[in-house]
């Protein structure tokens, strides 16, 4: 096997092991190595680097709605939903 399969096998593997842990890696609740492990990943996919700007952005946004607990609640699980379809499409 070729260096550069190795890299394109090693960079499908890393994307699709970042997508379960983007949440984490956001929040800064991943243990350190997974967390270098996926800051590399981020570094070298578009993709995903793009998703986690996103979710962060969406993240930043949420206080300011100002909406009871339980709505903000019903609006999460909804907009989570929402990017694991579009998680799963990239995959």
């Amino acid at each position: 096997m070729t260096p550069s399969m190795w890299r394109q096998i090693s960079f499908r593997r890393d994307h699709r092991w970042a997508h379960s842990r983007l949440s984490a890696y956001i929040d800064g609740e991943l243990p350190e190595r997974h967390h270098r492990r996926l800051a590399a990943h981020e570094e070298i996919c578009p993709e995903c680097a793009e998703l986690i700007r996103a979710l962060e952005v969406m993240l930043s946004w949420l206080p300011s709605l100002r909406l009871p607990p339980e709505a903000g609640l019903a609006i999460a699980e909804h907009t989570a939903e929402q990017v694991r379809a579009r998680v799963e499409e990239w995959s």
